[in-house]
């Protein structure tokens, strides 16, 4: 499958994790595993919910624990980085992770992290295209929920 139509297929995904969302934390949780399972489970999906700048936990996982390391923590100093309401491509040897920070009330309020090698999914400017209609579209769907 090439990267254009793997991506309408996980907007499709995506779009039906909404239909099927009780409340904003199932809709998120669904958006997680539609990811998840439409990368054929080839990546790591984290979503943290951000009570405020101590506390950010984590609410749903879906992946391989040991891709985490020991902590499986998401860094308060990216929080920072983050409240900028911007994906941010982190990149290191072949391990790639992209934050999508996701806003509510005009503040950070969950962060999905996804991280894949680069030996199984290279991103692309098409993919920040794509995690940023992702981000508008749960936070246009969360008001609704």
């Amino acid at each position: 499958m090439n990267k254009s139509d793997l991506l309408d297929e996980l907007r499709m995904e995506v779009g039906l994790a909404y239909d099927y969302a009780r409340d904003l934390d199932d809709f998120i949780g669904r958006v997680g595993r539609a990811l998840f399972e439409g990368a054929w489970r080839n990546v790591t999906i984290s979503i943290y919910l951000v009570e405020d700048e101590t506390r950010i936990i984590p609410v749903h996982f879906f992946g391989n624990v040991m891709s985490l390391g020991n902590s499986g923590g998401f860094g308060e100093g990216w929080l920072k980085v983050c409240s900028r309401a911007r994906p941010v491509v982190l990149k290191r040897e072949k391990n790639q992770t992209i934050l999508l920070p996701v806003r509510e009330g005009g503040k950070v309020r969950h962060i999905l992290s996804m991280q894949i090698s680069s030996n199984v999914y290279v991103l692309t400017e098409q993919d920040l295209f794509f995690v940023e209609e992702l981000v508008s579209f749960i936070e246009a769907k969360g008001k609704l929920l």
